[in-house]
């Protein structure tokens, strides 16, 4: 390190492009962009002389130009080798003194969980190299951080993942930031301590695809990633089933380089376009899908009951087919929740120009143009309810009433109901509050996650009918 290491002289060592390098080089310098770093890896040494210390390794890969990037292994005594971890980052131009330059082999398994790069070699560090910030004209090497190591045609679509994702261990994944949540602690199977942040992303085939990301260096990056704005090529993303969310689900590894808004290919700009008015709120996706729906989709005379539905729903998930494929049915029930007067909105508040979902007076949107413009559009209204449907055989919770099925429902506008008065809203909740209805529903496997169960059409039951077509169990 700088601090501890003594000054080189530049004048005797011999500068190296990736490109040129060979195992009989000594005394070089090699100059570039740190792309991607690993988590420091602590082990202890057995010393004969002063007994066992803390060493560590530290992984990380750089670039020089477009065409060539390298693995570099930095080993050493722990303190000194957390110390340039700290000090480096993804986006830190460095140069890196006397490496030894070793022949990478296919049949070593420590390639396995690293990322693949141009070079056939990689560099190695040792207590003699010395690695430090490169002082001038790194504009050129910045520019690299926005090109991806991997042509970004071959992505795998997120909806292939999830539905066939028993077949795929590692992808290559181009897809737009749809919400990151909060960073949370957990500890290891070796009780170590350590960070881990959940990020959803979606595509063109996909609106939800859940990435954790364990990689400290990553998740620091991820503080000013903006969703639908900010595009993400992950090289090498690890898939995995996960029990809790009953999909498949990507994992960071040693083996992925994130490149944020990779360098405009025609894909990144074509989804970069899309995400900028894709349906990301559950709301949207719902109104999407609904409206997709062919005509003939509220005619279906399937009745099943509430238990015979959770069972179905379960099946898909079980069978790892939770991102496939949705489907319509009929139920005879009852309206067991339906809060209109309560303290839960039952609609949700649109920007009048991007139509983005938004909470608070104005827009957020960093791309809308109500920041710019001095004539504001009204916000829209659309109804977004939760009811509770119950039979003979349970209750479904959670039902999406929305949009124009909603209106029609309700007999209103939600701009009608907002001027209603609490008793008016009492009325017009006991239409059908405790009253037996028949019961539209679509079971939306949109995304990985909990299906979510949309109701279509909802009318009072003729008691004929639902004694000639309601099932016993």
């Amino acid at each position: 390190m700088e601090k501890t290491k003594p000054n080189y002289n530049r004048v005797a060592l011999q500068r190296v492009d990736l490109k040129n390098l060979n195992t009989n080089l000594t005394n070089v310098i090699v100059i570039g962009i740190i792309i991607g770093k690993q988590r420091p890896n602590i082990f202890v040494s057995q010393s004969s002389e002063s007994g066992s210390i803390q060493k560590a390794v530290w992984n990380f890969t750089i670039r020089d130009s477009m065409q060539h990037y390298i693995n570099v292994s930095y080993w050493g005594n722990a303190e000194r080798i957390l110390e340039a971890n700290d000090k480096f980052s993804t986006g830190s131009v460095v140069e890196i003194v006397d490496p030894q330059i070793i022949v990478r082999k296919l049949e070593d398994k420590s390639e396995c969980f690293r990322p693949m790069v141009t070079s056939p070699y990689k560099l190695s560090l040792n207590e003699r190299s010395v690695i430090v910030s490169h002082p001038d004209g790194t504009q050129r090497f910045k520019d690299l951080l926005r090109i991806p190591t991997k042509p970004t045609a071959m992505f795998v679509p997120l909806h292939d993942i999830l539905t066939r994702g028993q077949s795929i261990k590692y992808a290559d994944v181009l897809g737009a930031v749809r919400g990151l949540n909060c960073i949370r602690t957990v500890n290891t199977k070796n009780n170590q301590t350590i960070q881990v942040r959940d990020i959803e992303i979606f595509d063109y085939s996909a609106p939800s695809f859940k990435i954790s990301i364990w990689e400290p260096d990553v998740i620091t990056r991820s503080e000013a990633w903006k969703p639908r704005t900010t595009i993400l090529f992950l090289a090498d993303l690890k898939i995995e089933w996960s029990e809790f969310h009953k999909a498949y689900i990507g994992q960071t590894s040693g083996r992925t380089i994130v490149t944020e808004n990779p360098a405009m290919s025609k894909e990144t700009k074509e989804l970069y376009e899309y995400a900028q008015v894709a349906p990301i709120e559950t709301f949207d996706i719902v109104e999407q899908f609904v409206a997709s729906l062919p005509a003939g989709s509220i005619a279906v005379d399937e009745v099943v009951t509430v238990n015979q539905l959770h069972y179905r729903i379960n099946s898909r998930l079980t069978g790892k087919q939770s991102g496939s494929s949705s489907f319509t049915v009929v139920l005879f029930a009852f309206v067991t929740q339906l809060d209109l007067d309560g303290l839960i909105r039952p609609y949700v508040v649109k920007c009048g120009y991007c139509k983005v979902i938004i909470n608070e007076v104005t827009c957020d949107n960093p791309d809308c143009r109500a920041i710019f413009d001095n004539d504001p559009v009204e916000h829209e209204l659309a109804f977004n309810i939760n009811i509770s449907l119950s039979d003979h055989t349970g209750t479904l919770k959670k039902c999406k009433l929305g949009g124009p099925t909603a209106e029609e429902v309700l007999r209103c506008s939600p701009k009608q109901f907002v001027s209603m008065s609490d008793e008016e809203k009492c009325n017009l909740k006991w239409l059908y509050l405790l009253e037996q209805c028949k019961v539209h529903v679509a079971v939306i496997f949109a995304l990985s996650q909990t299906p979510i169960v949309s109701v279509l059409h909802v009318e009072r039951a003729n008691p004929v009918e639902v004694s000639r077509k309601l099932p016993v169990y």
